[in-house]
């Protein structure tokens, strides 16, 4: 018996699938989208407080839980330079300590230290 039905598949040469072909474009990788805030105290006697959750006892990286930025800012922070932090960016570096695996606490210890008496912090973030 033979069949009715053509098997023959068209042949499709190499240049011809690039040229059809949408083209590929690079991805960045997460560590090349990262962004430097510097942040102030604005009262000189405190340290830097901020809206943060997550850290490694609850195994997640932290990150804010709300937006700062140099127009809407509900804390007592001034951003010298980078604009704004989005709800949900994680922080990757405090003054160039690496904080993952910090727990919460730890990187509010960190924070609170190394802001004491209006000194500025840099933090190195990224979007989640």
């Amino acid at each position: 018996m033979t069949s009715t039905f053509s098997t023959i598949k068209p042949h499709l040469s190499p240049t011809h699938l690039a040229l059809t072909s949408p083209p590929i474009l690079p991805v960045k990788h997460w560590s090349q989208t990262s962004q430097e805030t510097i942040l102030i105290s604005n009262d000189n006697n405190h340290s830097i407080q901020l809206p943060l959750a997550g850290g490694a006892d609850n195994g997640q990286l932290v990150y804010f839980i709300e937006s700062i930025s140099l127009l809407k800012n509900k804390t007592s922070t001034t951003i010298l330079k980078g604009g704004k932090i989005d709800f949900d960016e994680i922080i990757l570096e405090i003054d160039q300590h690496k904080i993952a695996g910090y727990t919460l606490a730890d990187v509010q210890l960190l924070i609170e230290t190394l802001s004491i008496n209006g000194k500025q912090i840099k933090l190195k973030t990224v979007r989640s």
